[in-house]
């Protein structure tokens, strides 16, 4: 049967003819409505605002082979939402050449952008197989973008708008996990700030006071801190409940000594207008249970751990709690469910993924840090001694940068004070074992060892200070491959326990040896630019071709770590400190290297892809699989996989902006 001789009313003019399939009268309202309710931006929409869309949309049919739109058409009254069949999008160049840009299936959407934009479509849409589209008129489309914040950051488009409103319904939409507690996050996400929670009334004394008396002071207040005050009226230290434990009790020291001998000097403190989940995220991050609130410089309140605990209920604070109790590492491994459940509950209630990812770095910060001091402990117990002089452990890749999810492994190093060379093989030795037993711990808990030995545990990543400076300038100066590679993995060091200031001064030297050694730049340029997202000239997903991972790619090697080295490759030749990968392209983008439409689009490309591969971990471990970092782009929706392709895209571009300036 021909087109013509079909039992359908045809409609509109030349070759972008539809078939109009059913009368308003007869639309099977019920059918649409679910296949909408599971398309975004329309899955937003309240029953009756969906039934009132639907009301007034138009069901065709398109044969194969027609256009529906035709490249250079000025044809703007519809948005075409495909429910059976499939669509590919082609443009020809001046050279007259026709090229594949896209193919769009079951659930994606098209003719946005010439209705927004008022412009000419750039492209031919044509029907790959016999398709079934819902068509929305344009003016109603307008309307719901101008109403709808969902559908204006969907349609905006800008691909960091479009993933901010996918992720957005997506996550809306999900129940919370059977066992589990919710995490009262509510408030936090309408941007309540730390005002709201913080106390006014705080309680405060001079440096001359007693201990004693600053504890009758804070007894007699019911406040769980006191807030130390010099002759100038500023805050210069603080006493915790916490402190008098560990400084007074525990040590055995008398009441009567001034509370200057056991305040805490280093104050930690946040503008009033901080959100509190951002306020929540600095005290997990700096180990701390109280935070000065300041206005124009001046203190005006105090929030504590115990205040986030009474707004949010189960807490992640609560999590950080037992971490610090925990007695032995048996105890440390017991609570890994209850971090994972944590991590489920924050993606679920909407938390941006990037605190999300801050806040679990702070959790493995305070684990890593909770088996260190019971290994400290073990050591002694076997008989080994105590730490024999003071000592640094450095966080390195993931974890240096502050970007660890719980699908990572180890990178991390250790160095010592520098000693006499007779006794300095001794002093090795304990550090090795004491590593070993640290890196044995962080095994137990589930976090595995680095494939490339990049371990504390490893001769070569436990050094005295003078032995690390001298590998360090050696990695500067070979242009060699595995020298870069050393040097751009240490280049993200930070401390987790910092018994020195020997890093401060190793970063300082850092940017001073690559304004000598530019070549390190553009070995690393180099190396970067040999592993470019997996997205071809067409378009298309380039996969494994066989192995255990066929037709799969890899998230983290070919979508994150491209982020990661052009940031760090920028930041390092600009001199920035910061090691976590969002600041560091913060601090490229306010030197005006980057326009505001490509700096958006990569921080969202980076948060969605960091999104995938959660998504993957929580998914794996729901069916006791053994997570990783693959995907195949066919068990992603139309959206993702969009989404996906748009995100590759960007990342060439960044990587093109950024790193075709170091190659000679």
């Amino acid at each position: 049967m021909s087109a013509e001789d079909r039992p359908w009313l045809p409609y509109g003019q030349g070759m972008c003819k539809k078939y109009v399939i059913m009368k308003h009268s007869d639309f099977p309202f019920s059918q649409i409505k679910e296949f909408l309710k599971k398309a975004v931006p329309f899955d937003s929409l309240s029953d009756d605002e969906l039934i009132r869309t639907i009301s007034q949309m138009e069901i065709a049919y398109y044969p194969r082979g027609a256009i529906i739109v035709a490249q250079g058409s000025g044809s703007r009254d519809y948005l075409y939402i495909i429910h059976v069949g499939s669509v590919r999008i082609t443009m020809v160049g001046d050279d007259g050449v026709e090229v594949l840009t896209d193919i769009r299936g079951e659930g994606d959407i098209f003719g946005n952008a010439s209705i927004l934009q008022g412009t000419e479509s750039f492209a031919d849409i044509t029907a790959t197989e016999d398709s079934i589209l819902y068509l929305l008129p344009a003016e109603l489309f307008k309307q719901l973008v101008n109403s709808h914040p969902v559908f204006e950051r969907t349609f905006r488009f800008s691909l960091a708008n479009y993933i901010k409103g996918a992720c957005e319904t997506k996550y809306r939409q999900l129940s919370q996990p059977d066992g589990t507690r919710t995490i009262n996050l509510d408030s936090f996400l309408v941007g309540k700030s730390v005002a709201d929670l913080m106390v006014k009334n705080i309680i405060t004394c001079t440096p001359n006071i007693s201990i004693r008396d600053a504890a009758k002071k804070m007894t007699g207040n019911q406040a769980s801190s006191i807030v130390i005050i010099n002759e100038a009226g500023a805050p210069s230290g603080i006493m915790t409940n916490r402190d008098l434990r560990s400084e007074v009790v525990a040590k055995g020291r008398s009441v009567d000594d001034k509370i200057t001998e056991v305040m805490n000097s280093v104050l930690y403190a946040v503008d009033s207008k901080t959100y509190a989940f951002d306020a929540l995220l600095y005290m997990s991050r700096h180990g701390i249970r109280h935070l000065l609130v300041t206005e124009e410089g001046h203190v005006v309140g105090i929030v504590s751990e115990h205040d986030f605990q009474m707004e949010l209920g189960s807490s992640p604070l609560g999590i950080i709690a037992q971490i610090e109790k925990a007695e032995t590492i048996d105890n440390l491994v017991r609570l890994r469910p209850k971090i994972d459940n944590v991590l489920e509950m924050l993606l679920m209630q909407g938390i941006p993924i990037d605190k999300t990812v801050s806040l679990i770095t702070g959790i493995n910060d305070r684990v890593t840090s909770q088996i260190l001091y019971l290994t400290e402990l073990k050591m002694k117990e076997y008989g080994m001694g105590s730490v024999p002089v003071p000592y640094c452990w450095m966080a390195l890749g993931s974890e240096g940068r502050r970007e660890q999810t719980l699908l990572t492994d180890q990178d991390n190093a250790l160095s010592f004070t520098d000693i006499p060379k007779g006794n300095e093989e001794n002093v090795r030795n304990w550090f090795l074992a004491f590593s070993e037993g640290v890196v044995n711990g962080l095994v137990r808990y589930g976090i595995p060892r680095c494939p490339g030995g990049i371990m504390a545990s490893n001769p070569s990543w436990c050094q005295s200070e003078k032995k690390w400076q001298t590998t360090f300038l050696n990695w500067i100066s070979r242009p060699d491959p595995l020298a870069v590679a050393l040097s751009m993995i240490f280049f993200d060091f930070r401390a987790i326990h910092a018994g020195t200031e020997f890093l401060d001064g190793l970063r300082k030297e850092l940017h001073d040896a690559i304004k000598r050694k530019r070549h390190l730049l553009e070995h690393s340029a180099q190396e970067a630019l040999n592993n470019p997202p997996p997205i071809g000239f067409f378009r298309e997903f380039i996969v494994e071709r066989s192995g255990e991972h066929k037709n799969q790619l890899d998230l983290k090697r070919r979508g994150l770590r491209p982020i990661i080295e052009v940031a760090r490759i920028k930041a390092l030749d600009l001199g920035v400190n910061m090691t976590n990968t969002l600041e560091r392209l913060a601090a490229i983008n306010d030197e005006g290297i980057l326009d505001d439409g490509l700096y958006s689009d990569i921080q969202e490309t980076y948060n969605f892809i960091n999104h995938l591969r959660i998504d993957r971990y929580l998914d794996a471990k729901a069916v006791n699989h053994e997570p990783d970092n693959f995907i195949n782009p066919l068990s992603l929706n139309n959206l993702q996989r969009n989404m996906l392709k748009e995100s590759f895209i960007a990342i060439a571009r960044l990587q093109k902006k950024l790193l075709n300036s170091y190659i000679r």
